[in-house]
């Protein structure tokens, strides 16, 4: 009979603790990314619309619109909102409304 190595039992003992605290960091900062993103409410629009800011760094937010939940447009708060190309007429009326509404430059790359 085989002797039991009980080196081996800590070993996976103590594996499965790293497994554990790498799993609660990871929904830690998983968590920590779904609480530096906030939807930004405007008065038009409200059905189709949303626009979300998420932060980039400690005073950088990226602005998100999304068309009928389709992401349209992006860009640095405070700067340029970047439009890739062209959905609808709706959807443009989306677009500079935020562009307005946020003090940001649309620019169109179509």
């Amino acid at each position: 009979m085989r002797p039991i190595n009980r080196n081996s039992n800590n070993f996976k003992h103590n594996t499965m603790n790293y497994l554990d605290r790498a799993d609660e960091v990871y929904e830690e900062r998983r968590d920590e990314a779904w609480m530096n993103t906030e939807i930004i409410q405007l008065d038009k629009y409200k059905a189709n619309l949303t626009v979300t800011r998420e932060r980039l760094g400690a005073s950088t937010y990226n602005i998100n619109v999304f068309s009928y939940e389709t992401l349209v447009a992006t860009g640095v708060e405070g700067g340029s909102l970047i439009q890739s190309q062209w959905y609808s007429t709706t959807t443009s009326k989306h677009v500079n409304y935020v562009a307005k509404e946020l003090n940001m430059k649309l620019v169109k790359l179509f």
